[in-house]
């Protein structure tokens, strides 16, 4: 590999990382598919009356996306980045061709384990990449491009299978246009992305010439168990961050699952649930943009613990107000929120992983916040039967702002500029 292979930064590997930021969009798009359709399917389709039974397909998901992210950060580290990616893709054509051709509600459910497979393999992975590319000095910037595209992929799916479901129902048509985004997918990883940890080796050598604190005494004595140990209890900065991710899943789970049910309960329209979950998912997308590069220059920390608050109130508000201009508003203040912390958390979670175990500890990262979709259905499943839908948005607004406290008095700040100052490297 030649030196210009292996510089570090978005202008010397801009190609490469623009078909990073269309794989995002399109790994994006093809969950984004399901958000508003999927829980209106088992309702009116399969006529599922069991909540739990409906919220199933958002645990199967959830399960498999959370285990699977620890297994492609370990075989990112161990063979490189591009076979997991493609592998994301082939595990993609199960979930398609069962959503397509065999209509019952078990054939979604075990079409949500191979879609958890690929948005484990395929989404980690674009970020692995554009982070392996990018550098310490524009991880923010990297990171809030990858959300900002994947969740505007998310945005898209979600706004356009609501109509076309409106027009021509929801058992086939919307995964017609999920077939196409597949292919797509399937292709450009295949012939046109390339392998980036050539760039970790770069990165490696430079921080150890600056002989950082956050690097381990001995990345070979790193193993799975080790990696676990660290990111969910030892470190207190990645413990923190790992919290934090899985309560944002919960929230997910949430607009995912249980708002499109809670919307049609009140008679909304699903052109408007779409319209409601397609402005959260956009603004959470679009302001991402900014958000992950202002991480660059006023830290991780701020923009994480404010991006909680607004997302713990925005749910609040939510389950409190009543008409279309209002869900509107507190979706996007919901998204607003998600996009402040959402990209910084993993930018965190870089900042402090050594750089030959990064996609080791980022898969830890991802299992426990991807593991939020699990705990989030079952948590609402309880709730919903126990107090329902409307004090079900109250419980997990609370536990939002429960967890923004966690963030505040135990993560520290981890920007690269601002750790080397602090310690006298600069």
């Amino acid at each position: 590999m030649d030196a210009q292979y292996n510089s570090l930064g978005l202008m010397p590997n801009l190609r490469q990382f623009l078909w990073l930021v269309m794989m995002t969009i399109l790994v994006g798009m093809t969950v984004g598919l399901e958000r508003t359709i999927i829980p209106l399917l088992g309702k009116n389709v399969y006529h599922i009356t069991s909540i739990t039974v409906i919220f199933a397909f958002i645990i199967a998901f959830g399960v498999t996306k959370a285990a699977l992210n620890l297994v492609a950060g370990q075989l990112s580290d161990r063979f490189g980045r591009r076979p997991v990616l493609i592998s994301g893709w082939v595990l993609a054509i199960p979930m398609i061709l069962l959503l397509l051709f065999v209509h019952t509600w078990t054939s979604v459910i075990i079409a949500n384990i191979f879609l958890g497979a690929n948005q484990a393999f395929a989404w980690t992975m674009t970020v692995t990449q554009q982070l392996d590319l990018a550098g310490p000095k524009q991880r923010g910037l990297a990171m809030g491009i990858n959300e900002a595209t994947g969740y505007i992929g998310v945005a898209i799916s979600t706004t356009l299978t609501g109509m076309i479901a409106a027009h021509d129902g929801l058992v086939q048509a919307p995964f017609v246009y999920g077939a196409i985004v597949l292919l797509a997918g399937l292709g450009i990883s295949i012939g046109i992305i390339r392998e980036t940890r050539g760039h970790v080796i770069q990165e490696a050598s430079i921080s150890s010439s600056l002989n950082l604190q956050q690097q381990q005494k001995s990345v070979e004595k790193s193993g799975v168990w080790h990696i676990l140990w660290t990111t969910t209890i030892a470190n207190p900065t990645l413990s923190a961050c790992s919290q934090a991710g899985m309560v944002n899943k919960l929230v997910d789970t949430l607009v995912w699952a249980m708002l499109p049910l809670y919307l049609a309960q009140l008679h909304v329209s699903i052109v408007d649930i779409g319209l409601i979950g397609g402005t959260y998912t956009v603004v959470w997308g679009f302001a991402q943009f900014g958000t992950g590069i202002l991480s660059d220059y006023i830290g991780r920390k701020p923009p994480i613990v404010i991006g909680m608050a607004f997302l713990g109130l925005g749910i609040l508000i939510f389950g409190w107000v009543d008409g279309l201009i209002e869900w509107l508003i507190t979706a996007a203040s919901m998204g607003l929120g998600m996009a402040l912390l959402y990209p910084n958390l993993n930018s965190a979670v870089a900042d402090v992983a050594p750089p030959a175990i990064r996609g080791g500890v980022l898969g830890v990262y991802r299992l426990w916040r991807d593991g939020g979709y699990a705990i989030g259905g079952l948590l609402l499943s309880m709730t919903i039967h126990s107090m329902g839908m409307q004090s079900s948005l109250f419980v997990i607004g609370l536990i939002v702002l429960a967890s923004m406290m966690i963030v505040l008095l135990r993560m520290k700040e981890t920007h690269p500029h601002r750790f080397m100052k602090k310690n006298g490297f600069e």
